[in-house]
């Protein structure tokens, strides 16, 4: 749980520094690598992931970076301890880090590149291209209302998933996509949700609890963020 609130704790403090497509490309590479199957790639693509952040990582803010870091090292372990629902989520959420910082970069490159910021985004949060396709030709306002929507409904069937699941794993793993989905999004104004608020949920969920009530409850928030969203 501790590893949950770090994350929470990081993302509040960062700004924007240098353009991320080229070192998003890169690290994208090194993860495909990352599989329980072949432990030895996965350990030296993950080495691989960790040495392009510490070293050509001008494009990520300091404390973006190190809460990537700090779950690329969870994931070794979760390699090394063969945990294929940790292995999952610790990787969505490196991936979803670096959507974060490519969400915010979108809405301050110039325009020029603002279409190699939305095909990096969609590849590493999981949007379909056709979601994004377009954005950039809109303004700031309906940019974040529309990309802010698409993260809403995955996040709602991603809630719904876990809400439904018949193992714990199943109900772990979409609640962590639901977090990184949300992750991206955090400093919306019509947020009605908290990091603390999964980080609760995801706890109660590895701890062998009931956690459905906790779901529940962001299944209803996330509702009321998409009303308050919706154009009057």
């Amino acid at each position: 749980m501790k590893r949950w609130l770090a994350l929470a704790w990081f993302l509040g403090l960062w700004a924007l520094a240098a353009p991320l497509p080229q070192v998003y490309d890169r690290l994208e590479e090194a993860l495909r690598q990352v599989r329980l199957e072949n432990p030895t790639q996965a350990l030296a693509a993950l080495d691989r992931a960790q040495s392009l952040l510490r070293q050509e990582s001008e494009g990520l803010p300091p404390v973006l970076r190190d809460a990537t870091l700090l779950h690329l090292q969870d994931t070794r372990q979760a390699v090394l301890k063969q945990s294929r629902a940790d292995l999952e989520a610790r990787l969505l959420l490196v991936r979803h880090l670096v959507g974060k910082a490519l969400y915010d970069g979108f809405f301050q490159a110039p325009s020029g590149e603002k279409a190699a910021y939305l095909a990096r985004l969609s590849r590493a949060t999981g949007l379909d291209p056709a979601q994004v396709q377009g954005v950039q030709n809109l303004s700031p306002e309906e940019a974040r209302r529309r990309l802010e929507s698409s993260y809403l409904q995955l996040m709602a069937e991603d809630l719904s998933r876990a809400l439904a699941a018949p193992s714990r794993p199943e109900a772990y793993l979409s609640l962590a996509r639901a977090y990184a989905r949300f992750l991206v999004i955090q400093d919306s104004p019509q947020s009605t949700l908290k990091a603390q608020d999964f980080v609760q949920a995801l706890a109660r969920v590895s701890g062998g609890e009931s956690f459905r009530p906790e779901v529940q409850k962001l299944i209803e928030r996330a509702s009321s963020w998409r009303k308050a969203l919706a154009p009057t």
